[in-house]
């Protein structure tokens, strides 16, 4: 890989962030399943009160974490090849932005742990789903020095 061009070097590397949010999502889906699979073990009788808070949480918590992974789609992308450690900070970004996005399932992962509320947990998984369908890496998240060219051009 060092001896490849770098414009190869950021295919590659966009490759393997969607591969990073297809683990992501690979894993939400096998927390959910698993969990589907052991409902009759932790369900419970819960308050509907207890459940529409439990909604409002998860819709309000997704909502920031959209937020806060459009803004750090906006702000810190694209990272730029020539810098030193520039797929290190490209995956840290990536990474946090997927960890965010997955923390509506993770309360109501909580939740259904504690409750057994598997309507919450249904929410919470379609929530962080789509925010890591929505938040996918694309091809002009990282820019080599011809692509910085180029579009600097008018």
């Amino acid at each position: 890989m060092a001896q490849g061009t770098t414009q190869d070097k950021g295919e590659l590397f966009i490759k393997r962030a969607k591969e990073l949010n297809l683990a992501f999502i690979v894993s939400l889906s096998l927390f959910f399943l698993v969990s589907l699979a052991l409902y009759s073990f932790f369900s419970m009788p819960v308050s509907a009160k207890l459940v529409l808070y439990i909604y409002g949480i998860e819709i309000s918590l997704s909502l920031i974490a959209y937020l806060v992974a459009f803004i750090i789609r906006r702000r810190l992308f694209p990272v730029r090849m020539s810098d030193k450690y520039w797929s290190y900070t490209a995956v840290r970004r990536y990474f946090w932005s997927y960890v965010l996005l997955c923390l509506p399932f993770g309360v109501a992962f909580i939740f259904y742990l504690f409750a057994g509320n598997l309507s919450s947990l249904v929410l919470g998984y379609l929530l962080s789903l789509c925010g890591l369908i929505i938040f996918r890496p694309r091809k002009g998240d990282v820019l080599d020095e011809v692509q910085e060219q180029d579009r600097d051009k008018p």
